[in-house]
């Protein structure tokens, strides 16, 4: 990524939300496409699931004419050509050197998901990683620059969803009539899509994209009292065959600290069934709670005070990871985002939630929320 900040991005402000006062510009942008399961250079047998737990070496740099040199020395040391993999640190895109003008870049490696807790502890103690900064002795007056390397497009599934709609609408209908009686509001999703080559030509605020993703947010423009609970509706992107995973997560508006999630591991089959017991397409729906108390509650998601408190603004995220048939996330274009359905009692209302909190509420976001945020994702400000 490139980071644009000599402190990485974080010094003075908040890590995505508060830009920090360090009169640099914060690009947040990557550099070329993840690499990722699907198109790691390992020993495998070539299929995504065999690509885990597999050696791999990562080359990034500037300059051909060290790449050929450390492949060379790996060579030479046993090391199979055929888990290399290499990044390209173009100067096309950075501004190289070492005084507080250049630019700063870092990488992030995510890994999730472990079946063992004894075996994810283990790996987190003791991180099977090494990174090694390699320096010719001898200056060079020139190197072989590099140029800006070419990113393939999202995914070529041409079919969308939209075979998806109908039974959709039956669930948002579904949903509603089970909350028949309360007061029902309802906030739709937008696409979080940014072009990092345009972010760094612009010099303009990317928020680590990655497009292993296709990425949907939901700000609700209410609170979340201890009589009320929201819904989250939408499609299970895997069972559909649009992702390899997918998750919704809460967010904490101020801290941008996860609250609650579910995923389709686990949560999002046989959540609709409740709803549309006969659909043939209920697998590939899910329709999952989020409650400051889930006893007696299935598929419910529990969100106590202690963690989000009665006044704090929120964020909903649902992440549709790497096509099934690529190496990217499927295009968000084709794809039908999630939605947030927000129910509660009114005879149980304090009288303080009659009083007007939707203007309250708008004053904390303009608060949390730049105006550059706003823009980029999309949300109104009004």
């Amino acid at each position: 990524y490139q980071f644009g900040d000599v402190s990485g991005g974080y010094s003075g402000g908040h890590l995505l939300l508060k830009p920090p006062q360090d009169n640099r510009t914060h690009i947040q942008a990557s550099l070329e496409d993840p690499i990722n399961p699907s198109n790691i250079n390992v020993t495998s047998d070539g299929t995504y699931y065999d690509a885990f737990d597999k050696d791999f070496v990562i080359i990034a740099t500037g300059d051909n004419f060290m790449n050929d040199i450390i492949q060379t020395g790996l060579i030479d040391v046993d090391i199979p050509p055929n888990i290399f993999n290499f990044q390209t640190l173009s100067s096309e895109v950075i501004n190289f050197g070492i005084e507080a003008e250049a630019d700063v870049i870092g990488a992030l490696f995510r890994t999730a998901f472990f079946n063992d807790p004894d075996e994810m502890n283990n790996y987190l103690n003791d991180i099977p990683l090494s990174l090694l900064r390699i320096t010719p002795k001898v200056a060079r007056q020139s190197i072989m620059p590099l140029p800006r390397p070419p990113r393939i497009p999202r995914s070529e599934n041409v079919v969308d969803q939209s075979y998806l709609q109908s039974a959709y609408y039956q669930l948002a209908r579904a949903v509603k009539k089970d909350l028949f009686g309360t007061n029902i509001l309802e906030s739709n999703s937008v696409v979080i899509d940014a072009d990092p080559d345009v972010c760094i030509d612009s010099r303009t605020k990317c928020f680590f994209e990655n497009t292993d993703a296709a990425y949907f947010g939901n700000l609700p423009g209410f609170f979340f009292p201890s009589n009320g609970h929201f819904v989250a509706i939408g499609i299970n992107h895997v069972e559909a065959g649009y992702a390899r995973y997918s998750s919704v997560t809460l967010y904490d508006a101020a801290t941008f600290i996860a609250i609650g999630s579910f995923t389709n591991l686990k949560d999002m089959k046989g959540s609709a069934d409740r709803y549309l017991p006969n659909h043939p397409l209920k697998d590939q729906l899910y329709a999952i709670s989020f409650r400051r108390n889930c006893t007696n509650y299935n598929y419910c998601i529990n969100v106590p005070e202690n963690l989000l408190s009665l006044l704090s603004a929120m964020i909903f995220m649902e992440r549709a990871y790497v096509d099934p048939n690529g190496s990217k996330g499927t295009d968000p274009a084709i794809m039908l985002p999630f939605r947030i359905l927000y129910g509660e009692d009114p005879s149980l209302i304090p009288s303080l939630w009659k009083s007007g909190l939707k203007s309250v509420y708008g004053r904390l976001r303009d608060a949390l929320f730049p105006e550059e945020v706003i823009n980029f994702l999309g949300w109104p400000m009004a």
